[in-house]
């Protein structure tokens, strides 16, 4: 468990009520990865939803040859493996830690169902959630037009 009031310096968080940040709060935990670690890979389950306090991971896409391309680089304060909220729970990208990182990692199962008990908990995330997807999509295509 973590402190609430370190959920809260989060902006997905920002407009959370006591009670669910509390909720939140108890199904997570700090944790770290170290630098040229994988932390997740594209098509595992996406168990865990987190939030990068401290460092740097590569998010990479396995191309058709078998290549990894970086296509986006998270820092403090972004969000990993948000599949974690969104069906059908898979993560959509490899995960390489960059440099050494600290995260709260966020119980993915049991956050659904806490939104799912809490549907004003539910909204914030998505939209936070929707959001991110809206930025990560903008990058990418301008990574791809730069692509030869």
């Amino acid at each position: 468990m973590i402190s609430p009031e370190l959920l809260r310096r989060y902006p997905y968080f920002a407009d959370v009520t006591e009670d669910a940040l509390k909720e939140v709060a108890m199904i997570s935990d700090e944790t770290s990865a170290a630098a040229g670690s994988t932390l997740f890979i594209e098509g595992d389950p996406a168990d865990r939803l987190f939030i990068i306090t401290d460092g740097e991971i590569d998010l990479q896409y396995m191309l058709g040859n078998g290549e990894l391309r970086t296509v986006d680089t998270l820092v403090s304060g972004d969000l990993a493996v948000w599949s974690a909220v969104v069906e059908p729970y898979k993560c959509t990208a490899t995960g390489t830690v960059r440099k050494d990182t600290k995260l709260i990692a966020i119980n993915g199962h049991k956050l659904r169902d806490l939104m799912e008990a809490n549907h004003d908990l539910g909204y914030r995330i998505l939209i936070s959630v929707t959001k991110l997807l809206a930025t990560r999509l903008e990058g990418a295509r301008v990574q791809l037009a730069t692509v030869d």
